[in-house]
């Protein structure tokens, strides 16, 4: 399955704060992936198929259709919506990991996405290596992680182990690490999936209070939760997203709510 592309699908990020405050605009934004043929999901069947010209496509698949929306310093945005109904794309489309077929996203500020823990780590290296390699990802110097680290260290509580290749980590572990680093990256728009639904209560609190300091620096904060308790308690708006559309925008206990009547 592949995201197609297209020529008017636009995406203008601007990673210095001096511009104005930070924001997140979607218009209009659709995400199409592609689904191929049983037969063509196999190098035989491809070459098959191009060699009897057959259509390598069956369908398309909307992931994300017709969604606008405005993100302003300040928000901590909640999305819900059951599985497959297009939050972890939209997500994608917000940290650039993949373009709109159609529409347009522009995001203005520094945006770190914590959208897969551990996703961008490699688990060959310490943790200590991992924190500079992820610094390195997000335009960090050396000079900079070094001067982050005794806060990582301190937030991630992992002790020994912070020098230990994280393919010794428990999944816990690896959302420490993940969500220590990030955090002290002093993002404007932090993007979270499920991320404070993973480690023990001890972390998840140091999580939230370190989300409410950035929320209070006038950062945004988007957040992917099946946990509505989390969403309705958190944050200050949400979305329910439907079969990739948006079904409603607003309160979070009136988004949840709603949610909760026609889908649950």
């Amino acid at each position: 399955m592949q995201a197609v592309k297209s020529p008017r699908a636009k995406r203008v990020g601007s990673p210095s704060p001096e511009v104005g405050e930070p924001s997140v605009v979607l218009d209009n934004v659709g995400v199409r992936y592609r689904l191929l043929t049983e037969d063509q999901r196999t190098i035989k069947g491809r070459v098959l198929g191009l060699l009897s010209r057959r259509a390598s496509v069956k369908a398309d698949f909307w992931a994300l259709r017709g969604v606008s929306l405005a993100i302003r310093s300040g928000d901590v945005l909640g999305v819900i919506g059951a599985n497959g109904s297009g939050k972890s794309t939209l997500l994608r489309v917000l940290s650039s990991v993949i373009s709109p077929t159609e529409g347009r996203c522009t995001v203005q500020g520094r945006l770190t996405p914590l959208l897969e823990l551990g996703g961008a780590f490699n688990f060959e290296l310490t943790g200590r290596e991992n924190a500079y390699l992820l610094g390195a990802i997000f335009q960090k110097s050396r000079k900079e992680m070094s001067e982050l680290l005794p806060k990582i260290i301190n937030f991630c509580e992992l002790g020994p182990f912070f020098d230990v290749p994280i393919k010794a980590y428990s999944s816990g572990m690896v959302a420490r690490l993940a969500f220590a680093v990030s955090a002290q990256l002093d993002p404007e728009i932090l993007v979270l999936d499920e991320v404070m639904s993973v480690g023990d209560e001890h972390f998840q609190h140091k999580s939230l209070m370190r989300t409410r300091k950035l929320i209070e620096a006038g950062s945004i904060v988007v957040i992917v939760s099946h946990n509505l308790d989390l969403i309705g308690n958190f944050c200050n708006r949400a979305i329910w997203l439907s079969k990739g559309r948006l079904a409603a925008d607003g309160k979070p206990g009136e988004v949840i709510g709603r949610y909760r009547r026609e889908s649950l």
